[in-house]
């Protein structure tokens, strides 16, 4: 596939020495040399256990309504995890983990 520049009618011309340089390749003394093992280790996302979002709520002894009003949550996403529609996505998952071992800040940090 072929770019073309905008009115022009033609390829855009692209500065190959950019990329040709061997210099652009070649290691600097800052970076550490790392194996092959540790390069995949680093590559691993990090991968947390499902929340038991039903659980976490009945252990707060709250309704579905009371704990996303008390979190910040909307009812229907609330009700969507507890039943196994969708899952939280990572941000909601951070939030609930944040809930889970320390609900006061989250409180606090809402109330502010």
């Amino acid at each position: 596939m072929q770019v073309i520049a905008k009115g022009k009618g033609r390829a855009p011309r692209i500065d190959r020495t950019r990329f040709d340089a061997p210099a652009a390749f070649a290691p600097d003394g800052d970076t550490p040399k790392l194996t092959m093992r540790q390069l995949n280790e680093m590559a691993r996302p990090l991968v947390h256990p499902p929340i038991d979002v039903a659980a976490l709520r009945k252990r707060f002894g709250m309704s579905q309504a009371a704990f996303a009003r008390t979190f910040g949550l909307s009812v229907g996403a609330v009700r969507d995890w507890e039943q196994g529609r969708c899952a939280p996505d990572r941000p909601a998952q951070t939030l609930l983990r944040v809930i889970d071992r320390n609900p006061k800040a989250v409180e606090q940090a809402l109330a502010a």
